[in-house]
């Protein structure tokens, strides 16, 4: 009996053993690109999540504490208890701080955490009755509110004096055998803030009117959020009166432990307030948070309640009523609303922007993968036609590939995600993990669908019929889903509105609200983007004829063949075209998008402000406005001011309640170089038919009509808002002399815009105006600018928007050099037999270069249509005003600044890449070549 010898036969994981380490780089790169990807998709996310957190805090805080907080008033008469000792601020006022924790308890999260401990303080009376001030003051009158502040102890130093003590008068409602033996009566006792004694010529120990001053104080901490809640706490309030001179009002406060009362009845008015804190409130919880804020402003909350029925009687403005401590029911509200609506309005659109940018990155590194699948399958089409020859079904050969992505896949998305923790470990919730998963699984998809095609030897320049057949259904049904959603974009308008408050006596007009990201704008520049190019692939041919129709007559080879394979045989087909089209369009859609919205926060500036300085606060008449004529730096001065009443229009244009606006001329002056569009002349022309200038709501442009009272109008023009004034409703503009003439008085001004003779020195002039008149708010287009450059969302998009060009282009040139790759073998091929023949290595970069050239810059034009379109659909489906802080939606901005370098770099990375592609084809080992035979 013969020995023989057994060959074991490797099984499949071994022969995919054998052939990965046979030709390991191509598998490596798809996971090295796998793992970068994964890494990208977990922190795009994590950043956005970050950047919404940032942006709350940023602008909540920006508001005032009495814009900010949740603040609620109560008014009552209280009476002090019969034979009740008020000893301490807790004994007199726990239970209310106990309901006010009790109610901030009972809310959900994240209100809950957002709304920091409750406070209050009450004011006695009011403090209408003005005071003579004692001698050697600057004041004509001294207006003194007595106030309680029950937590005011920990709050400020005492600098003189003494602590004031607890004083009960006899009165009709508190007879003196109802007030305890050893509480003090007589003048009230209070203490003063220190600043106030000075300027009043006062000290601890002094009697003024009713009150005794036992002391005086100053802030711990003046700049504390509290103290905006209390009027005069930290400095004396002083406004003159033409009539009588300076008024100065001071706060007197009272023992801390006083229950609101001196003995006699008194009207008290408790302010009660939640401080917030944005900080507490997460970036991707504004929706809730302000549902819950609007529930707790809706609902009446009991912070005090009576221990008897009989306390339940609410009639407390009765002299007939004697209730010590009567129940404290009211509702919180904040002007917060406004803000946290407008950051959920923010949050939609950069939630669909960020998405329409991320989708570019996406389409290009799935192409990158479907190019590094085809070349991986491309090496093994030895191995995997040897596989199918003796035996393998096709089954077989897919699933082998499978294996081996998944094997390369998965782990390289998992560490991926893992490496993300490393720069940012912030989690935003299990969802990460789906495109983890996708991304992971993508490789093992993609090689088992090109391993089938892999196996087969063939030519790749023809196709069958059905092959045909098939290309053109896939052709028209894309080109179809381009142009559904492209419909269905103008067709719903813009999104992201809030519903806006009607005019009083009309219905609300309901708009679209996005709840998250827009899957169809998020979708529609894929679809877009495959669309150009099935049109790019079509129309390839058309120009690289007549390139090739060119050459043919000319001597030398190299330009005429080029031409010709790039028509025989486009380099990849659609998957390059692709990626190109893809990777530029989104370089180019995320210049444009970042130019946009830095254009529209610009003129947003300028709209608000309405000029170099914009002043308001006080009521300007002519004597106010003309010291600021003499500032040194106004260049002119234009005056803005409203009718006193609202005025109906009737005839052959019609409008009621309408705000007239009365102009200066000199407002043209203030606009002139400025991103303020002018007012038509015609409004300043001084025809007998008063002109007019129709504006917001009210959207006629011509037509006459008579203006109440003021005779007949001829309307000249539209404008959505007037620069420089908080417009709403529908209004009209009129000049100032037109309006006078027809009898209506001068009103005053309501803010004062300063042109500035030097724009440069916006900020200095606005100081100097203000030194002029204290008590204005003088705004520049500069501040408004500072604090958008300075949020959070700013900084972010634009990271963002340079992230995705940064990646877009990287991967566009793998893109590339996959390509090259892919045909490297059949190249080489043909270039040995030409070098045979005397090709020169020059000769086979510049072919090389001719494969894939003409269709890389086909669709590098049509990505850059495709990147000025998108922005263009954007700007019509997407309400950007939220990112802008306009009241307008912002114009289509081509700032080449920005768009030129950034289309440069990309075209100077492709050009390397297919110049460095090109020069590793021109080599090639000619005896090894000669061997192998060709395949053209």
């Amino acid at each position: 009996m013969s020995r023989h010898s057994v060959s074991r036969l490797p099984g499949r994981a071994g022969v995919l053993r054998k052939q990965f380490l046979a030709d390991p780089w191509p598998s490596l790169l798809l996971a090295l690109l796998v793992l970068l990807v994964a890494a990208a998709s977990t922190l795009w996310p994590r950043y956005i999540l970050d950047m919404n957190g940032r942006q709350v805090p940023y602008q909540v805080e920006a508001l005032s504490a009495q814009q900010r907080d949740m603040t609620a008033f109560w008014s009552a008469t209280i009476v002090p208890a019969a034979d009740r000792e008020y000893t301490s601020a807790e004994d007199t006022w726990g239970p209310v701080f106990n309901g006010l924790e009790e109610v901030r308890q009972a809310q959900p999260e994240p209100l809950r955490s957002m709304l920091q401990q409750g406070d209050f303080f009450i004011e006695l009376g009011k403090n209408d009755t003005g005071l003579v001030p004692p001698e050697g003051t600057e004041f004509a009158r001294v207006h003194i509110q007595q106030r309680v502040d029950p937590h005011l102890a920990e709050h400020v130093d005492l600098v003189s004096g003494d602590w004031p003590e607890m004083v009960l008068n006899e009165s009709p409602q508190l007879p003196a055998e109802n007030i305890p033996e050893g509480t003090a009566s007589g003048p009230i006792q209070v203490l003063l803030l220190d600043d106030a004694a000075k300027q009043l010529n006062l000290e601890a120990g002094d009697v003024f009117e009713q009150f005794e001053i036992t002391g005086t104080f100053t802030p711990t901490d003046p700049d504390a959020a509290r103290w905006a809640h209390m009027p005069n706490s930290t400095t004396v309030g002083k406004i003159f009166s033409g009539d009588s001179g300076l008024h100065g009002y001071v706060t007197a406060y009272l023992p801390p432990e006083n229950p609101g009362s001196t003995g006699a009845i008194t009207n008290n008015n408790m302010n009660l307030f939640y401080p917030l804190d944005g900080a507490a409130v997460p970036g991707d919880q504004v929706d809730l948070v302000t549902a819950q804020l609007i529930q707790l402003s809706a609902t009446q909350q009991d912070l005090r309640v009576p221990d008897s029925e009989e306390g339940w009687n609410t009639t407390f403005n009765s002299p007939d009523i004697e209730l010590s401590e009567p129940p404290i029911q009211t509702t919180f509200g904040t002007e917060v609303l406004s803000t946290f609506e407008g950051l959920s309005q923010q949050q939609r659109a950069t939630a669909s922007i960020l998405a329409v940018v991320a989708a570019g990155p996406i389409g290009v590194a799935l192409a990158v993968f479907a190019l590094a699948a085809r070349l991986i399958t491309s090496r093994r089409q030895p191995a995997l036609a040897l596989a199918t020859a003796r035996g393998g079904s096709s089954a077989q050969v897919r699933g082998a590939m499978l294996l081996e992505g998944l094997a390369l896949g998965l782990p390289a998305a998992v560490l991926g995600h893992y490496a993300a923790n490393l720069v940012n470990a912030n989690a935003s919730g299990w969802t990460e993990w789906v495109p983890v998963a996708l991304i992971g699984l993508a490789p093992a998809v993609l090689l088992a669908a090109t391993a089938s095609t892999a196996s087969r030897s063939s030519r790749s320049d023809l196709s069958s019929k059905g092959a045909s057949r098939l290309r053109v259904l896939v052709e028209v049904v894309v080109l179809v889903l381009a142009g559904l959603a492209v419909w269905r974009l103008f067709d719903r308008g813009l999104t992201g509105v809030e519903e806006t408050p009607a005019a009083s006596g009309e219905e609300a007009v309901a708009v679209q609200v996005d709840t998250g990201v827009d899957l169809l704008m998020a979708a529609t520049p894929i679809l877009l983007a495959l669309a150009a190019c099935v049109i790019t692939l079509r129309i390839y041919p058309v120009p690289v004829h007549a390139v090739m129709a060119f050459f043919r007559g000319r001597r030398g080879l190299t330009n005429f063949l080029g031409a010709a394979r790039a028509v025989r045989d486009p380099a990849g087909g659609m998957v390059p075209a692709l990626a190109v089209i893809l990777g530029v369009s989104v370089a180019v859609l995320s210049s444009v998008l970042s130019s946009t919205i830095s254009a529209g926060a610009e003129q947003a500036a300028w709209q608000s402000a309405g000029g170099d300085v914009r002043l308001s606060g006080p009521s300007w008449s002519e004597e106010d406005v003309e010291p600021l004529r003499e500032v040194d730096g106004v260049e002119q001065i234009a005056v803005i001011g409203s009718a006193a009443d609202s005025h109906d229009l009737t005839g052959e244009v019609t409008e009621r309640g309408l705000t007239v606006y009365v102009v200066d001329e000199a407002l043209q002056e203030v606009w002139a170089d400025t991103p303020v569009g002018p007012l038509p002349d015609e409004l300043f022309s001084g025809s007998s038919t008063t002109p007019v200038v129709s504006g917001g709501s009210f959207e006629a442009d011509t037509g006459t009509g008579t203006l109440g009272s003021r005779g007949e109008v001829e309307i000249v023009g539209h404008i959505d808002g007037l620069a420089g004034v908080r417009t709403r409703g529908a209004f009209v503009v009129v000049d100032r002399a037109a309006w006078e003439a027809t009898g209506g008085t001068n009103p005053s001004g309501e803010v004062v815009l300063v042109a500035a003779s030097d724009p440069g020195q916006t900020d200095e002039l606005a100081t100097a105006l203000n030194q002029v008149v204290p008590n204005a708010l003088a705004e520049t287009p500069r501040d408004k600018l500072t604090t958008f450059e300075e949020s959070p969302v700013t900084g972010a998009m634009l990271w963002f928007f340079a992230a995705a060009v940064v990646a877009t282009t990287v991967l566009t040139a793998l893109a590339v050099v996959f390509v090259q790759l892919m045909g490297a073998a059949a190249r080489t091929s043909l270039f040995t037999v030409l070098r045979t023949l005397g090709l020169s290595q020059r000769q086979a970069r510049a072919l090389t270069a001719w494969e894939l050239g003409p269709l890389v810059a086909i669709a590098f034009v049509v990505g850059a249509g495709l990147g000025v379109l998108v922005p263009w659909l954007l700007l019509r489906a997407i309400n950007l005003t939220g990112l802008t802080g306009g009241a307008t939606q912002p114009t289509l901005a081509l700032d080449w600044t920005v768009l030129g370098p950034v289309i440069l770099g990309i075209l100077v990375t492709v050009a390397i890449a297919i110049a460095v592609s090109a020069a590793m084809s021109g080599r090639a080992d000619l005896v090894n070549q000669l061997r192998r035979g060709e395949e053209r």
